[in-house]
């Protein structure tokens, strides 16, 4: 196919040039591979460069997106660079999280480290960061996975934002990959080894909706994992993924243009890395791969999930199996799925609210005197033990403590006591503003209990230090300026608990619902260019919104690229929900807003999209209280603000059967979704709506609030329904974590 571009005279972003047009990639079979291994703690870098990678990825101990590994502090940051380069190899930082208000900062702090320490690139998601990306210009922009890179257009995309390279989504075939991999200009990269996510990466909400913790904010819980029952019959783990293994197709990867395979596992330990990294050395120098069969096997033992590279052929079917392997101690993986129950049952305590003031005010990047001076703390007693974790200042500390025999009931300490006396105490100057467990009778002796405490202690010094430590890196001026430029736009009056003046519709429920309702704005999902036409005239006075998808893939391209020839005839607005999306969008010449699978959490994001071409925003569905009054209180744009619907909590290729369509899923913990064939994916929604028509807040300022009926059975009613307080409200109401 003819790889799509921007005219020389477009500007997306005015401070960023994007990168020069190379030669074609070289495809010849001895080109080089890059083998990219994970990082989640120094042990698994040392155990990386001694088997022999080019090049590592890690976080540091604050905004990445895998939070619950041990990773890097600001201290051990610039020696871990340091070592990795001393041994040949690249560093690659991992920066690649939603990033709200108060973050921005501490994310150009992040940047200044990684820029004196020499880093190579940095994996980044919020496009926020691509404002900031000409003040650090020794620094290489690669796209995340979390970007959701899943066609050709999205590869163009971020070579022309000025990427140099991108991490492709998980689900593609080996032509797609061919297809995303010949855009000239950046480099391409795969998922080789590792787990999979049911969901494509950058478009899953489940574990958000479950407890307020994002996978796109790197706290995802692996709510995934866990047993359903579909319409009441018990159905396993149908969304359990098994994991991935291209061992055996290494040659094809190379024929087809990659130019790196990674290794997934920040959460896995080093003795795992160094077996991954030396199975895909012995593969690269050319070993065959059924003499490493028991190498792989092992590699795959580890978790307990048998191994696929079902995506790599186009094969959709038998993709998911077993939970994984039973915790077996402090080797087992620190990520194991048989810890998701456990996250479940610590989000289900994790629904009230968050304690933080919102009336706090702060600079942008640091967070609120209320976050530095209080903190939460859930104590579960479950098999494995005690699992005590610790939530400060944005961080969550976890650890397990051993059970142990009471043998004086009278000298022992009920966990919901010591939760109250907790609660009256300050430990390292900060008060207990909301404590936890799933046995408040359960008994601890006091040397537990000491140990607990001093374990609290430790957890929130930590913090207190890393947080000093980033405190003292300077942000450049010319950053700072750039923060201080944004503010709110002038559109942006209407308080949330106005009457929503939009509404999101299947393209087959418009008609019926506009002979009741008249809303202002119609935003179409599953429209096609023949009913362009038509859709218009049904809307009439109303503003018509042509949604594109969150995903889409190569072979959907030709009935995208006519939907927008279709618009462009017809001034209709065409709303992006990709990368792609967007360079297809800005090439037909349509007006363009921004949906909810760009989503903002930060004004400068919005400020980046809006020098894209977008003439407005729709801030995150995840958001809660505080980080919707920060963003609404500096939004550069228009933005809209999704105040009711069931939205999609997870969107996948994977091939359910049909008998799942339109049922009940159900897991232990009431948890209850619809999964439903939607543009060709398979969309998992929540069988019970979240719902802010009724609450009021004037420091939360938009352009337009939007009621999205997509899965309603009865979209008319549900529009005009008497609203209840006891509404569930997502994320508002807690501390987005």
């Amino acid at each position: 196919m003819e790889n799509p571009k921007l005219d020389a005279t477009d500007e997306v972003l005015p401070e960023s040039t994007p990168p020069a047009e190379s030669e074609p990639t070289d495809v010849e079979p001895g080109r080089r591979l890059e083998l990219l291994a994970p990082a989640g703690d120094l042990a698994a870098l040392q155990a990386a460069l001694a088997a022999g990678t080019d090049a590592v990825y890690f976080g540091l101990n604050v905004l990445n997106a895998r939070r619950r590994a041990r990773n890097f502090d600001q201290t051990e940051f610039a020696a871990a660079v340091q070592t990795t380069h001393e041994h040949g190899a690249k560093a690659y930082l991992t920066l690649n999280i939603d990033l709200t208000e108060r973050e921005l900062a501490q994310a150009a702090r992040l940047l200044k480290l990684a820029q004196e320490a020499n880093v190579d690139a940095v994996l980044v998601r919020d496009p926020a960061l691509l404002a900031l990306k000409p003040e650090f210009p020794t620094l290489d922009f690669h796209f995340s996975t979390q970007t959701c890179i899943a066609n050709s257009a999205d590869v163009a995309a971020a070579a022309r934002l000025g990427a140099t390279r991108v991490v492709l989504a998980r689900e593609l075939s080996l032509q797609e990959i061919r297809d995303a991999s010949a855009v000239d200009g950046i480099e391409t990269e795969v998922f080789v080894q590792g787990a999979l996510c049911f969901s494509v990466s950058g478009r899953c909400m489940l574990s958000s909706w479950v407890g307020g913790r994002s996978g796109n904010r790197g706290t995802c819980t692996s709510t995934c994992r866990v047993p359903w029952s579909v319409d009441g019959a018990p159905a396993g783990t149908p969304l359990s993924m098994k994991d991935l293994s291209l061992a055996n197709r290494l040659a094809e990867l190379r024929a087809a243009g990659v130019a790196a395979l990674k290794i997934e596992g920040r959460m896995k330990t080093a003795e795992w890395v160094a077996q991954a990294v030396g199975l895909y050395r012995r593969a690269l120098a050319g070993e065959d791969v059924e003499q490493l069969a028991a190498q792989l096997d092992a590699l795959g033992a580890y978790t307990g999930r048998q191994l696929t590279c079902g995506y790599l052929d186009g094969e959709y079917g038998e993709l998911t199996g077993a939970a994984g392997r039973e915790r077996r101690g402090a080797s087992a993986d620190r990520h194991a799925e048989s810890d998701a129950d456990a996250d479940a049952d610590a989000n289900d305590q994790a629904n009230a609210e968050g304690g933080a003031n919102a009336d706090d005010e702060s600079e942008a990047g640091q967070p609120p005197r209320s976050d530095r001076t209080s903190y939460e703390l859930d104590i579960d007693v479950l098999p494995q033990g005690i699992v005590c974790r610790c939530r400060y200042m944005g961080e969550t500390t976890e650890w397990t403590m051993p059970k142990t025999v009471v043998h004086r009931p009278h000298k022992a300490v009920a966990i919901g006591n010591l939760l109250d006396f907790l609660s009256a105490q300050q430990v390292q100057g900060c008060e207990l503003v909301r404590g936890a467990t799933n046995e408040p009778g359960f008994l601890m002796v006091p040397r537990k209990v000491n140990e607990l405490s001093t374990q609290i202690a430790k957890a929130l010094q930590h913090r207190q230090k890393v947080h000093a430590r980033l405190q003292q890196t300077e942000v450049p001026e010319a950053v700072q300026a750039i923060f201080e430029s944004v503010a709110r736009h002038p559109s942006n009056r209407n308080p949330l608990g106005q009457p929503p003046d939009r509404v999101r519709l299947e393209a087959d429920a418009v008609e019926s619902f506009l002979a009741t309702v008249r809303p202002d704005g119609v935003i179409v999902e599953g429209l096609t260019a023949e009913r362009v036409k038509a859709m218009r005239s049904l809307c009439r006075r109303a503003s018509l919104i042509a949604a594109l998808p969150p995903v889409f893939f190569e072979a959907d391209m030709a009935g995208i690229r006519e939907l927008l020839r279709a618009c462009q005839r017809a001034g209709v607005t065409v709303e992006v929900n990709s990368w792609g999306g967007w360079l297809l969008a800005k090439q037909s010449g349509v007006r363009m807003e921004g949906g909810p699978f760009l989503p903002v959490l930060n004004s400068l994001a919005a400020r980046v999209l809006g020098h894209a071409g977008l003439q407005s925003v729709t801030l995150s569905i995840e958001a809660d209280r505080r980080q919707l009054e920060a963003i609404t209180d500096r939004c550069p744009l228009p933005c809209s603000l999704v105040v009711y619907g069931r939205p999609p909590l997870m969107i996948t290729r994977v091939a359910l059967p049909d008998d799942f369509d339109g049922q009940w899923m159900v897991d232990r913990r009431e948890t209850r979704v619809v999964p439903r064939r939607e543009q060709g994916l398979w969309v998992l929604r929540p069988v019970e709506p979240f719902d802010l028509r009724d609450e009021r807040n004037d420091r939360i300022h938009v352009r337009h609030l939007v009621v999205d009926l997509v899965g309603a059975a009865d979209p008319v009613g549900e529009w005009l329904e008497n609203r209840r307080r006891d509404h569930f409200r997502f994320n508002y109401d807690r501390t987005l974590a």
